[in-house]
């Protein structure tokens, strides 16, 4: 496999449910077929359906997802542009384009670590502005080989507010989508802190609300209602799964914030856990 799951950090919030996992991209713009295989295995946890991975129906529909633009998961496919390379120039030498808009220099400059959509909204942009289709731009293993110095996905399971403080961060984030996928086919999990255990409301503790939420959930999808209205009634300790694909300024920034000791105990732990897990 081109896309791997290189480590995990797990039971971050001390639950057992709640982790971090490392997955190496450096591969996906060497190939058509690895950019396949990137962008499927995005959408196969935000759509839990592992078999999507690697069909080439649900790449061509998220090809055209957003107005006839590609989704966001084309984010997680990083693409190395080399400033002395004939045909990448090409690309870098736009006075404007969303390739340097979502890019950023590696390697002292010489390169521009980019992402294929940005391409492929440069090229749907400007077809006859260039020589070439862009979109067939491709690296080598050794360019490869300087993405994966620069670029860092990672796959969390945390709660709804955790998960809110993250996609602060101007990141690349795909997330489970609990408008598709429903509590039947994938049952919901909860994070209840250690101050939230004991607290009750009259007959009710943390847990029975939870589950009558659930409960309640679970009748509104009997009776009809669509998961994108039912979900309306699930708590934010609910937990979610997101990936998030960083350049290394935005890296370097999370890590700032989050590891501060003023951040929040549950995303200082992500940020722990990820740093650990780059070494």
């Amino acid at each position: 496999m081109s896309i791997t799951k290189t480590a995990s950090r797990e039971n971050i919030f001390g639950d057992n449910i709640a982790f971090v996992e490392q997955w190496d991209f450096s591969l996906a713009n060497t190939s058509e077929e690895n950019r396949i295989l990137a962008i499927t295995q995005v959408a196969s946890i935000c759509y839990q359906s592992p078999k999507a991975l690697g069909s080439e129906t649900l790449y061509n529909r998220l090809m055209a997802e957003s107005m006839g633009l590609p989704s966001s998961s084309f984010e997680f496919v990083p693409v190395l542009l080399d400033y002395t390379n004939p045909r990448h120039k090409e690309l870098l030498d736009k006075e404007y384009s969303n390739v340097k808009k979502f890019g950023e220099p590696v390697e002292n400059g010489q390169y521009l670590l980019t992402n294929y959509r940005a391409i492929v909204y440069d090229f749907e942009n400007d077809k006859e502005g260039y020589s070439f289709d862009i979109r067939q731009l491709l690296n080598t293993p050794e360019e490869a080989a300087i993405i994966r110095k620069h670029f860092h996905v990672f796959l969390y399971k945390v709660d709804l507010p955790t998960r809110s403080q993250m996609v602060r961060h101007r990141v690349n984030w795909q997330e489970l989508s609990r408008r598709y996928v429903s509590g039947k086919r994938v049952p919901f999990d909860f994070y209840i802190s250690e101050n939230m255990v004991s607290v009750k409301t009259g007959e009710f503790d943390t847990q029975k609300i939870l589950d009558l939420c659930v409960e309640h959930y679970m009748n509104a999808i009997e009776k009809g209602v669509k998961p994108q209205e039912a979900r309306r009634i699930i708590p934010q300790a609910a937990y979610t799964q997101i990936w998030g694909a960083f350049m290394p300024t935005q890296l370097a920034n999370y890590f700032k914030l989050r590891l501060d000791e003023h951040a929040q105990w549950e995303i200082r732990k992500t940020a722990e856990a990820m740093k650990e897990l780059i070494g």
